[in-house]
């Protein structure tokens, strides 16, 4: 009897702390590419390399198909700055999602994103070189994009 019992508090404290994670908002959400919605556009998200994400403090994950798109939802103010915990991009190259923080921006129109914002970001500010020697473009901060 005393088994059920440490089992049944048992299953019930690791559903809490399952529960927990789910809401928090630790790193970025997976992007069903093909299937989410841009929030902004309402465009299917079809292409890796341009797929954004804001992030809450309480979890929730807003998708984005370009870059343009998140800076113009976040500057509408949907989602107060206040509530924002982090913003990911993907690297251009892995489309692995990143804090904007830590990438490097390219703006140029050869790279044809989805909505024109025609920016992709680059985890080594080398690859973004590499990719500015073939298609040309300016690199800029995260500043100078979001302003």
């Amino acid at each position: 009897m005393n088994v059920i019992k440490y089992t049944s508090h048992l299953l019930v404290c690791l559903l809490l702390v399952l529960g927990m994670q789910a809401c928090s908002a630790n790193g970025p959400k997976p992007i069903k590419y093909g299937k989410d919605q841009c929030v902004y556009c309402k465009m299917t998200i079809s292409d890796a390399r341009f797929g954004t994400q804001l992030l809450t403090k309480k979890g929730r994950a807003y998708n984005f198909d370009d870059v343009s798109c998140m800076i113009a939802f976040s500057k509408e103010g949907q989602v107060g700055p206040e509530d924002i915990a982090d913003l990911y991009v993907p690297d251009y190259h892995t489309k692995k999602l990143y804090p904007v923080t830590a990438l490097f921006f390219l703006k140029s129109e050869q790279l044809k994103s989805p909505m024109r914002g025609d920016i992709a970001a680059f985890k080594n500010e080398s690859d973004l070189k590499h990719m500015q020697e073939k298609l040309g473009g300016e690199q800029l901060t995260w500043e100078q994009i979001s302003k």
